[in-house]
């Protein structure tokens, strides 16, 4: 619910209830009072008459009577009157309070119902109010952030500490900002921030009001959507590029051995004409290279699936890979949970996905370094996944660099073809599965790959008769 600082006001304490029914009650005693006094000027009078005469010095005692009874009755009007406006007062007043409360209940609702985070700070710093998104988005309980300054809830060079300094003290506010949040358990996330000042009842500047919202998920969402756009139009080009291509330069290459065999026999091939010939001859190998890429591409998008042992295919790619990872003094390590369920796939396909990212890891590290592939099961939302991650100790990708590492033809390589991932992306997502790149520049990358279990293990049955 939303939760803000409570504020005792001085009307609240007003016994109002008490105030109107003081002043009927004094108004009834008056009453009562000038009924009696009534009563007997009546007896008086009464018993003077039944003697015909009227003593002259009773006159003045009548008179004053008489005055005493106009003070009494104007009193007693005057005394109704505030009370009867009393009683009116307070109904309005009560009736007023009760549609006050129903507003301030029905923002307090809305707050609690809507999904964006909301946080309230007065003119000083402190935390007012704190809904249940934010604390969500936050990650931190209510007692952790109402009546605590921001500039103790949140440490600092903080992103989202320096919004709020900007807002407080220049009153330079945002809107839809993305920042990058990391939370007590360490995990980055991105939050979408905005301020604006907040107004309290006289129209005057009371504080700054601040939304923030997790779109970790979302932007991960927007990347993929993107990815897939760009990969859709490729394949579309790349078939026709790779078969117009293909032929020409297998003709290239042909002629190229040709005339190279030619003036080897002819013995008339100099050092700089071979070395222009070893340059034509890789850079055709390197076309091919692409086009074949290209043709992989252009390929449906249906895989032969079968089950997969993934535990042994990690360990034979291992294998295959340790003589490289001696050659780049790189530790080469794997760590498998047990046992590891299969998952349904093409075997080739994942293997293509596994070499690529170890290379990867390898290219990171020049001057040696860790890499680590690990394998376990884990169960999300009642599904269960196998998680494979490789992990390396190189330097890092750039934050503006990571965003982009599934696009096609994008590579930071001197000599990448900048497809290697995009093949990955496109063999994940033809197996059901997901790939995600975390990085930090000068600690290491991190690629977990994401499978749909094949066959979920039987459960147990329980029979009661």
């Amino acid at each position: 619910m939303f939760r803000p600082i409570p504020e005792a006001t001085l009307f609240r304490r007003i016994p109002y209830r008490l105030i109107a029914s003081v002043l009927l009650i004094l108004a009834l005693v008056v009453s009562v009072i000038l009924l009696f006094s009534l009563e007997q000027e009546k007896l008086l009078l009464q018993g003077f008459t039944q003697d015909k005469t009227v003593p002259t010095e009773l006159f003045p005692a009548l008179w004053q009577s008489r005055s005493d009874l106009i003070v009494v009755t104007l009193l007693v009007f005057l005394v109704s009157a505030i009370g009867i406006a009393a009683v009116i007062i307070f109904l309005h007043y009560d009736s007023t309070r009760s549609t006050l409360e129903e507003v301030k209940g029905l923002a307090r609702n809305i707050l609690q119902s809507i999904p964006t985070g909301v946080l309230t700070l007065n003119r000083s710093g402190v935390i007012t109010a704190v809904n249940p998104t934010a604390e969500a988005v936050l990650k931190r309980p209510s007692a952790e952030l109402l009546g605590h300054s921001y500039e103790t809830v949140f440490s600092e060079g903080e992103t989202i500490r320096n919004v709020l300094d900007g807002a407080l003290r220049f009153q330079r506010h945002v809107t839809q900002q993305d920042l990058l949040y990391e939370r007590q358990d360490r995990t980055p996330h991105t939050i979408r921030v905005s301020t604006a000042e907040l107004t309290g009842d006289d129209a005057e500047p009371a504080g700054v009001i601040l939304q923030a919202q997790d779109v970790t998920d979302w932007l991960a969402l927007e990347q993929r959507v993107r990815i897939a756009d760009k990969l859709a139009a490729l394949h579309t080009l790349s078939a026709g590029v790779a078969h117009e291509l293909r032929n020409p330069l297998s003709a290239m290459d042909l002629n190229l051995h040709l005339l190279e065999e030619e003036l080897r026999e002819c013995a008339s091939l100099p050092e700089q004409g071979a070395r222009y010939l070893h340059v034509l001859n890789a850079e055709c190998h390197r076309l091919s290279i692409i086009l074949d890429n290209f043709m992989k591409f252009a390929r449906p998008g249906s895989v032969g699936l079968h089950e997969v042992n993934v535990s042994a295919l990690i360990e034979h790619i291992k294998a295959l890979m340790q003589f490289e990872a001696e050659e780049r003094k790189i530790r080469l390590e794997q760590t498998v949970g047990e046992p590891l369920p299969s998952v349904l796939g093409d075997e080739t396909a994942i293997s293509q996905v596994l070499v690529n990212l170890i290379v990867n890891a390898f290219h990171a590290m020049p001057n040696g370094g860790l890499c680590r592939v690990a394998a376990e099961a884990r169960h999300t939302h009642g599904i269960r996944w196998l998680v494979v991650s490789v992990t390396d100790t190189g330097i890092g990708i750039k934050k503006e660099e990571l965003a982009r590492v599934f696009e096609p033809f994008y590579t930071t390589k001197s000599s990448g073809t900048g497809l290697g991932l995009a093949i990955a992306y496109r063999i994940m997502e033809d197996h059901g599965g997901t790939i995600q790149v975390s990085s930090m520049p000068g600690i290491g990358t991190t690629a977990v790959l994401t499978f749909p279990v094949a066959v979920e293990e039987a459960q147990p049955v329980t029979v009661t008769s």
